[in-house]
């Protein structure tokens, strides 16, 4: 075994190991039940993440997924079902109409009535959405298992993009997570294995391209913040094995 120069004292792998890198790529372990409730805040940010990726996304015969609605109701867009009324209807039932209403209503009329329609009946019967009165308004909302499952939708969409010319630096990530936050420490560790990073110590993981935002994020996402280290680091010695791993030879 050798260690790296500097501070830390981070180990690599036996040669004998480092002939058998394999790429594993894992889907983060579904326990977001033990996660706390997301704040309406925290859901509006990563609601925008999910809709962000879905706006580049075409919608073949504007067709309504679930996830396309979820992510519109948790960005704070109103679904009034008014909305399958008759245009005309609307405007003489409420010709004060503010801003909002109309820019969500143009949001909603990208995907076909009865497709939508047909969503919000699953997601009703999935418990994800409710229907509420709201100013004489019939409306529909998130409920608590709605807004979880707009977490797991964001982990789904995490990604790190990869630059085409890769930078030379190495990123490590190294946590430390208390044995009473075992199930967060395991799920974060799930996540960053599903996003493609390599596993130098049992706590030390390593990506070779930017990703200070994802991992930003995760920290946030999980509460494990002052306990997960982000490195970026210019040498790894003897990093030929780890440069085949990614790619980069």
């Amino acid at each position: 075994m050798r260690d790296i120069l500097g501070d830390g004292r981070f180990y690599l792998l036996s040669m004998k190991k480092q002939s058998q890198l394999r790429i594993r790529k894992r889907k983060p372990k579904e326990h977001l039940d033990s996660l706390p409730l997301p704040t309406d805040e925290k859901v509006i940010t990563l609601a925008r993440i999910i809709e962000k990726k879905i706006r580049k996304e075409e919608v073949r015969e504007k067709y309504a997924p679930v996830k396309h609605v979820l992510a519109l109701l948790g960005t704070g867009a109103v679904l009034s079902l008014s909305l399958f009324v008759a245009p005309s209807a609307i405007m003489l039932a409420k010709p004060f109409l503010d801003e909002k209403y109309r820019r969500d209503e143009s949001a909603w009329k990208r995907y076909n009535p009865y497709y939508l329609k047909r969503a919000i009946r699953r997601l009703r019967e999935q418990k994800l959405v409710t229907v509420e009165e709201r100013d004489g308004e019939e409306v529909v909302t998130l409920t608590n298992n709605g807004k979880r499952r707009i977490l797991r939708y964001s982990l789904e969409d995490l990604e790190i993009e990869k630059p085409r010319v890769w930078d030379g630096y190495w990123r490590l990530v190294i946590y430390d997570v208390s044995v009473p936050r075992r199930a967060l420490r395991d799920m974060f560790r799930e996540t960053i294995r599903g996003l493609g990073f390599y596993q130098l110590q049992e706590s030390v993981w390593i990506y070779p391209y930017p990703c200070e935002e994802q991992i930003t994020f995760l920290r946030e996402f999980y509460g494990v913040g002052t306990e997960v280290i982000y490195v970026v680091a210019k040498k790894l010695e003897d990093d030929e094995p780890y440069r085949t791993y990614f790619g980069l030879v």
